[in-house]
């Protein structure tokens, strides 16, 4: 206990110091790592406070200098400046708010990040400085810009004029008041999923079937077993506890996470976003989202999945036929509906009966640093990159671990991989940007990236073991983090995660299929005990299985899609109605039965973050099978074919058209012909 007062008032006393002396490690714009165990709530507020007043005199000093010399040189990257010091700081917090163990540096980012985000909503409401970049727009030095120059020119008028700049006073207040609301609620969305917490106590009867490697942590004092609600231990429960109220308790109390505070919350998110639209003059709210996307307008949306869904519903039915005779196998006395508590299991006994495929069998050969090594190998030759891990860095936590990567024998960046569950850290998989790359007075400042995951934690008895599926979630997420280590442009805002909403998750989407070659895998994939190469009838046995259920995969991710844009582009027609009837009315398409009690929208996340636009993730999907169809004609593993991916998609950023970067690699229009073929439906 005495050691412990003495480090916090130490932390204290230091705290106060770097506040005094006006050093903030989130305010550092170079390539030292930064000191996560510095940050608490007191560094954050001054971090945010420190931004906000030197970000009105960047917007000062540009507006009074661009109006005296509209033509001066420098407009453009003063404005980017503007935008790289905001964004910076954004990222930051984000990564804190949502993996941070101190609860007083968690809240006070949640809480900082609105007041930043309100802050930069405004800059786009600034009267002056709008005009000063038409001004500068339409200069002499405007014409002479460099292509991609000229494009962030074009988009950041857009982006004013998108948010606000061609309403009156009246308008513009009304709009900054709605889009506090939008940032408040979002951000209340987000905090909710983070920190809902609930467990689930089980006999050990009730968990027959479930491994006992994964039910032995679980076990508690009184012979019972208590089991967290979270991503790893749900799926392990749906895949495998033979008794279907066991699997049916999960999956509803997973699917209730955030239930009830959530349904108020979006609620009030879909109707200040339609009111936000409306105000702007748009027909909906994704008619607005989508406007300076790929898809352009909701007409091309709807007709993309309406289509789809055509595609794909008579293999729905024929793989959920499937599914049902292997349910009456092993369950003749009950009905053969399969609900949505059956699906991942018995997909399982499909696999281990007509296909005799063992998943369990399968996930011994992808141990989680074995894999991850693997994987970096695979990136490594595709892109001729060297990846290096980095000890004694500073982390926000003991688990995560740090990396560098380099291309060409220079570094070109750095990442950190916080690979497994914990409480009040966010609760699926994704790829947080940390710092965007960036020339500075001649200096490169390098990326940093984190990936944030919920991986099964491995146990004394055993390491951590990956299904094949949780290894297409890794090779997807570090897809992302590749991209945004290698995104190069003299403009820092035309960063890899500013390519449009509609193509970000191709290039991720692309890698997953390196899953699912022999060549890519025999570099990695061994048995944890013996070190036994996967065997090749095994990997035919998995090739074989990798269009079992895929129909009823896919028409779920389109049902997903469709919700988020009914919420969004139909709201006047359902307004007034709950919300999660609206979610039940469209599970039709899936030909499976709503769950009565469940409420799955309240923990799904992307009806924050991808507002109208989770239909990018099967918009990016036609692309992603598109390109890897050269990699299937070249050589899954050819490095000239993955140096001219590197140089033409992942090296571009957002500096040019998505549609151009595209045609430049494929040699060609693209086509969803490969996309179809990867789904079973083309030919």
């Amino acid at each position: 206990m005495f050691k412990k007062i003495i480090f916090l008032l130490y932390n204290m006393v230091l705290s106060a110091l770097l506040i005094a002396q006006d050093y903030n490690p989130l305010l550092k714009y170079d390539n030292t790592p930064i000191q996560f165990e510095q940050i608490n709530g007191a560094i954050i507020k001054k971090a945010v406070e420190i931004t906000i007043k030197e970000t009105d005199d960047r917007v000062n000093k540009l507006i009074n200098n661009s109006i005296k010399i509209g033509s001066k040189s420098n407009t453009l990257m003063a404005f980017d400046d503007v935008s790289y010091y905001l964004t910076d700081l954004s990222m930051k917090l984000g990564l804190i708010s949502s993996t941070s163990t101190d609860e007083d540096a968690r809240n006070t980012a949640n809480d900082e990040s609105e007041k930043l985000s309100n802050y930069a909503s405004a800059l786009f409401l600034n009267e002056k400085l709008y005009k000063t970049i038409k001004q500068y727009a339409s200069s002499l030095a405007a014409k002479k810009l460099f292509p991609n120059k000229k494009k962030f020119l074009k988009e950041a008028i857009i982006s004013f004029e998108k948010n606000g700049m061609k309403l009156d006073n009246a308008g513009r207040k009304q709009l900054q008041e709605l889009n506090e609301k939008l940032i408040s609620f979002g951000l209340q969305f987000d905090k909710n999923i983070a920190t809902s917490r609930d467990s689930l106590e089980f006999s050990e009867e009730e968990l027959a079937g479930v491994p006992e490697t994964t039910t032995t942590p679980w076990k508690k004092n009184n012979g019972k077993f208590m089991v967290i609600v979270n991503g790893p231990n749900y799926n392990e429960v749906m895949s495998n506890a033979n008794n279907s109220l066991t699997r049916k308790t999960m999956l509803l109390h997973y699917n209730n996470r955030a239930y009830p505070a959530n349904i108020m919350v979006l609620d009030s998110l879909f109707y200040y976003r339609n009111e936000y639209a409306k105000l702007l003059g748009f027909k909906s709210y994704a008619a607005y989202a989508v406007i300076d996307k790929m898809a352009g307008t909701p007409s091309t949306v709807w007709n993309f999945e309406n289509d789809l869904i055509d595609k794909l519903t008579p293999y729905v039915t024929l793989q959920l036929n499937e599914l049902k005779s292997i349910k009456r196998k092993f369950q003749p006395n009950e009905s053969d509906t399969i609900f949505d508590w059956d699906m991942s299991y018995y997909r399982k006994k499909l696999l281990d009966t007509k296909y005799k495929l063992s998943t369990d069998e399968v996930k011994e050969y992808f141990e989680m640093n074995n894999t991850l090594q693997g994987m970096f190998k695979v990136y490594e030759k595709l892109f001729s990159l060297k990846i290096k891990e980095v000890t004694n860095m500073p982390v926000w936590y003991s688990k995560v671990k740090s990396y560098e990567m380099f291309k060409e024998g220079k570094k070109i960046g750095t990442f950190y991989l916080d690979l497994y569950p914990r409480a009040n850290k966010y609760t699926h998989f994704a790829c947080f940007p940390i710092s965007q790359y960036r020339i500075a007075n001649g200096k490169e400042v390098y990326p940093v990236s984190a990936l944030i995951c919920n991986f099964p934690e491995g146990t004394t008895e055993q390491p951590s073991l990956l299904y094949h599926n949780d290894v297409v979630t890794l090779f997807h997420e570090f897809g992302h983090l590749v991209h945004s280590m290698l995104g190069r442009s003299d403009i820092a805002s035309q960063g890899p995660f500013s390519v449009k909403g509609d193509f970000t998750e191709a290039p991720s989407q692309f890698l997953e299929n390196w899953v699912w070659e022999y060549e890519s895998l025999r570099m990695f994939a061994k048995h944890y005990k013996t070190g036994a190469l996967l065997p090749k009838p095994l990997f035919d046995k998995m090739k074989q299985t990798q269009l079992v259920g895929i129909a009823l995969q896919y028409i779920r991710q389109a049902y997903f899609g469709v919700l988020d844009f009914t919420y969004e582009d139909k709201y006047d027609s359902i307004k007034g109605r709950d919300i999660n009837e609206v979610a039940k009315d469209l599970t039709a398409m899936r030909q499976v039965p709503f769950v009565d009690g469940s409420h799955m929208i309240c923990s799904f996340g992307h009806l924050n973050g991808y507002a109208a636009n989770y239909y990018g993730y099967l918009w990016s999907k036609v692309y992603a099978e598109d390109m890897f169809s050269i990699f299937k004609k070249n050589g899954v593993l050819d490095t000239k074919t993955g140096l001219s991916y590197r140089k033409n998609i992942l090296e571009k950023a957002s500096t040019i058209e998505e549609k151009d970067m595209l045609k430049n690699f494929l040699g060609r229009e693209p086509n969803s012909a490969a996309f179809l073929r990867s789904l079973g439906i083309g030919k």
